[in-house]
């Protein structure tokens, strides 16, 4: 695989962010937090602001932002500092998620630490990016756009729309004066520089300790780069490639995902009782055939029923949503099912339960906003870009077109981050890091986790022998414990360490059935 990288000497590049920039006002206030966070929680949370410069790249600015940040406090002692999470993205809050997951995250970090999560730039109340006035607006806009998702290369004039539905979204982009302001604000290297002040505030010895999944692994490797000497601890976990988020576009995320579909399948067949799409294939082979010419049928001849159609785009954006997800696999089951059966009334019944993350984060500017104005692909034009259709229907024939718009919406977009981190992740931190991948993740390979460790001097990977994306979706006590001795000790597991999922993703179990192994008395929820 090739990266388009700005490649610089690590001398240089790490001093264009050793410069310490004035803090604006280091100081949180703890109070109660608000009741739609505190619905989601099971024990006690606070919340509070900090102050942060606006552009960390104007020093003569006094223009300030506000964070919003959540405590989980510890009540054991000894206390050992603080551990910030990320839970991806990027465009997604972090609060909610780490008020809902509390109790599991304390367990699996030892306890003896406060979890904090902030709201990262461009997303919930935190320097909001939109790039309509309201959501009539943008709802014409998405209609006008009506985005081909699932073009091939082979589809040049849905390609071609595409394109230009592109083009629509990041000339609006462009001109909305909000979004315009705010599109150069909200890179990830200026959400690196506001962890590090929430660091300043919380930590008497000003290093940090760090969990991030998903995107978040692309915030944790920046953290690592920018701040090298300042990292006690991080885990970035469901690795997602920094060199091609930054420089190219994201084709390696997909490379697991067929694999990841075909063991879906595989333990589909292996528990018949409670995979209901195992009655109609003896094999996994064979079911796995099935389904995709089913794809293939519905990819070009939809089902008009019911007043709606369903088509190709329908059930791929189901699985796209469940597969990260093995708690979800019952329901891409039964989806799945219910179209080889021809039940299509149970199928609309199924998609209309389904509140998409997908669906909505289509409808969320921040999701792009942040990506595109940390991405410089080096291509300006509809023929450059071509390729990397192609490239991405090659490394995947499930999802291989998922990734067009946000390839098209990078190629045109207009807002640049001020700061952006140009070097090769190249760096030894002052404590190794700890890098987790999936055997089975179908967004972020294992790949992905070998290939950035081998940046970072003294890393050391552990694969989770698990399915979903990030070690959350399947429980392992032994990742579980593997995480408790790095946050508690700063032990590393040993080279090559593989750890076994405790149940299979059908056995209608969790991470909670797990604390009591994890020395939690508690259940999480």
């Amino acid at each position: 695989m090739s990266w388009m990288r700005t490649l610089l000497p690590l001398s240089l590049a790490l001093s264009a962010y050793a410069t310490n920039h004035s803090r604006a006002d280091g100081n949180i206030t703890w109070g109660p937090c608000e009741t739609e966070i505190e619905a989601g929680a099971t024990i006690p949370l606070q919340c509070g602001n900090i102050t942060v410069p606006l552009d960390y790249t104007d020093t003569k600015s006094d223009a300030t932002l506000d964070v919003q940040v959540l405590k989980v406090p510890t009540d054991k002692t000894p206390k050992k500092g603080s551990i910030i999470f990320n839970f991806g993205g990027p465009g997604l809050e972090a609060r909610t998620t780490l008020a809902q997951a509390a109790e599991l995250l304390q367990t699996l970090t030892g306890g003896h630490y406060d979890l904090i999560a902030n709201d990262p730039r461009g997303t919930a109340n935190t320097l909001t990016f939109s790039c309509y006035e309201n959501d009539t607006i943008r709802l014409s806009s998405f209609d006008q756009a009506r985005f081909e998702e699932f073009a091939g290369p082979a589809d040049k004039m849905a390609l071609g729309r595409l394109w230009a539905s592109a083009s629509l979204v990041t000339q609006a982009c462009h001109e909305h004066a909000e979004s315009k302001e705010r599109g150069e604000l909200i890179g990830t290297a200026f959400t690196a520089r506001d962890i590090m002040q929430i660091v300043d505030a919380v930590e008497d010895d000003g290093l940090l300790r760090f969990w991030g999944l998903s995107y978040g692994t692309v915030l944790g490797s920046t953290l690592a780069v920018m701040f090298p000497d300042r990292i006690d601890r991080i885990v970035i976990d469901g690795v997602m490639n920094p060199h091609e988020y930054y420089n190219s576009y994201d084709v390696e995320v997909i490379a697991d995902t067929d694999a990841a579909f075909a063991q879906f399948i595989k333990e589909c067949i292996n528990a018949p009782e409670k995979c209901t799409l195992a009655t109609h294939n003896s094999t996994a082979t064979s079911l796995e055939k099935s389904i995709y010419q089913l794809l293939d049928t519905l990819k070009y001849q939809p089902i008009a029923y019911e007043g709606t159609i369903i088509d190709y785009g329908s059930i791929i954006t189901i699985i796209r949503t469940t597969l990260n997800t093995p708690a979800s696999w019952p329901t891409l089951s039964a989806a799945l099912d219910s179209l080889l059966s021809r039940n299509l009334t149970q199928f609309l019944a199924i998609q209309a339960s389904m509140n998409s993350p997908y669906a909505s984060a289509n409808m969320n500017e921040a999701v792009y906003g942040i990506h595109c104005a940390d991405k410089k692909p080096g291509k300006h034009t509809f023929n450059e870009v071509l390729p990397t259709v192609s490239t991405l229907s090659n490394q995947s024939a499930l999802m291989g077109q998922v990734g067009n718009p946000l390839s098209m919406l990078a190629t045109q977009w207009k807002l640049e981050a001020k700061e952006r981190y140009t070097g090769d992740f190249r760096a030894k931190t002052k404590h190794p890091m700890l890098v987790i991948g999936n055997t089975y993740d179908p967004t972020t390979p294992l790949r992905s986790a070998r290939n950035i460790s081998e940046s970072f001097e003294g890393s050391i990977v552990l694969e989770h022998g698990g399915y979903g994306h990030c070690t959350l979706q399947h429980g392992s006590v032994c990742t579980g414990k593997a995480i408790q001795n790095y946050f508690n000790d700063g032990t590393l597991p040993k080279a090559g360490t593989f750890c076994e999922a405790a149940y299979p993703p059908f056995a209608n179990m969790s991470w909670n059935d797990l604390l009591p192994k994890l020395g939690s008395n508690k259940t999480a929820n």
